[in-house]
């Protein structure tokens, strides 16, 4: 079984998000360049699934 990844960065974008707990909201810390993302609201798996995103653990 894998520990729980917080820290996680969009492949794609470069985007970094913050998952505080198991399972539960993604919220978005910053973006590629170092800039505050738009919005700071909590998002589910789907919801970036959704929005074309692909997670992984930050390394």
């Amino acid at each position: 079984m894998m520990a729980h990844a917080r820290r996680l960065v969009d492949v794609r974008t470069g985007d970094e998000f913050d998952q505080p707990i198991p399972f539960g909201l993604v919220y978005p810390i910053c973006l590629a360049d170092g800039s505050a993302p738009p919005s700071q609201r909590g998002r589910t798996w789907g919801d970036l699934v959704a929005s074309d995103r692909d997670l992984r653990p930050a390394s």
